[in-house]
């Protein structure tokens, strides 16, 4: 509908409005990613300077600040199942690529076996991410396995004394 009105208005004036459209919609869109990316640094200084102060004012009356340790916001160690998970979904989400590339090249208006075969290719690379995340995992395993040989498999015993 917006096309046929441009249209006629194009022939009308003798204008081509379909790149001035373009050029609007890319500048509105950087305008909307620069006003975010505004927003958040505006908004991340403004938090910062108010924990300064919250801190400041509980150290003027001599309390102890109450605020939450920056241990809480640290990412917990990856452990074997995380790189596990992690790689299988790279695994998946690149057979998934490659297959919907393959089934694309070769369902084409003009099918080409090799064409397909390379758009098949680039699905390799997040499955070998993957596969990097599924070794990984094992050497993890096998590192717990010798740091804790028992593991959970130890069960509390009551103390005998031995005479």
């Amino acid at each position: 509908m917006l096309d046929s009105i441009l249209e006629v208005l194009g022939n009308l004036l003798h204008f081509d409005f379909s790149s001035l459209t373009s050029n609007i919609v890319t500048l509105i869109l950087t305008i909307f990613a620069g006003s975010l990316g505004f927003f958040s640094i505006f908004y991340l200084g403004r938090r910062r300077e108010t924990l300064d102060h919250q801190r400041m004012a509980a150290i003027v009356k001599g309390l102890h600040y109450a605020g939450v340790t920056r241990d809480v916001f640290k990412k917990p160690a990856a452990d074997s199942h995380d790189h596990l998970l992690r790689g299988l979904r790279w695994l998946f989400g690149g057979l998934g690529v490659s297959t919907a590339l393959y089934t694309y090249g070769s369902v084409g208006p003009v099918a080409d076996a090799g064409d397909a075969m390379r758009g098949a290719l680039l699905g390799a690379i997040p499955g070998g991410i993957g596969l990097a995340h599924l070794l990984f995992s094992r050497v993890c395993r096998r590192r717990e396995r010798q740091q804790d040989p028992l593991g959970s498999r130890m069960v509390y015993r009551a103390a005998t004394r031995r005479y």
